[in-house]
């Protein structure tokens, strides 16, 4: 059974999107997606859905950069080494993902550099700049470092959600048969960069909702 899971999403639960959660499953549906990895920043996953496959995941601010955790993961500390971070993560079960590694508009780690392993990288993001040369760094170093290729669209606002996905080869549609599907490397990226139009509104809609969300 192949599932066709847009694996970096964020909702209005993260600081800077704005994507409200009770929509997120008919744009899931009307994209042609069987699901979505809620990955909020720093704050563990607490979005579910009858109508949509939900893996629970959180994107992690480690002082090197982001890590993507897929499962049901608790938050760890901001700030932390990318390693220690990581290592805590390990401790909960949780599959690991480097996100966007060469991404220069976001805070990214090159895997290459990583003093402890990880299951997967994100070789195809939507909102990665520049698109095509960060893509073609990432799977090479996936190649390298024979790892899982994965895609997410890394979207803030509603309408990027599906611009990237990976086709997951499971034995059930579960979240647990998704995360073993993914430790094992049977995953197929696929996706497109965001249009310019929508970079431009995710960015607005970003510092917008940051605005929003640290005012008193």
């Amino acid at each position: 059974m192949l599932l066709k899971l847009d694996l970096h999403v964020h909702t209005n639960h993260s600081p800077d999107s704005s994507t409200d959660r009770n929509i997120v499953a008919q744009i899931v549906k009307a994209r042609g997606l069987d699901g979505i990895a809620v990955t909020e920043h720093d704050v563990a996953s607490s979005f579910e859905s009858d109508e949509i496959l939900v893996v629970p995941g959180i994107e992690v601010s480690s002082r090197q950069g982001h890590i993507l955790a897929l499962g049901p993961c608790e938050a760890v500390p901001k700030g932390l080494s990318a390693e220690r971070a990581i290592e805590l993560l390990r401790a909960q079960g949780c599959v690991i993902v480097v996100p966007h590694p060469y991404d220069r508009s976001s805070p990214s780690i090159d895997p290459l550099h990583l003093g402890v392993s990880v299951d997967a990288i994100e070789t195809v993001n939507s909102s990665s700049i520049p698109f095509e040369s960060s893509k073609r760094k990432a799977e090479n170093a996936a190649k390298v470092l024979s790892l899982s290729m994965v895609a997410g669209s890394d979207s803030h606002i509603p309408s990027t959600i599906g611009d990237a996905y990976t086709l997951v080869e499971v034995s059930s549609s579960s979240v647990g048969s998704v995360l073993e599907a993914v430790r094992a490397g049977r995953t197929t990226p696929y996706g497109s960069p965001t249009s310019i139009k929508n970079k431009i509104l995710s960015f607005k809609t970003s510092f917008t909702s940051r605005c929003k969300f640290f005012s008193f």
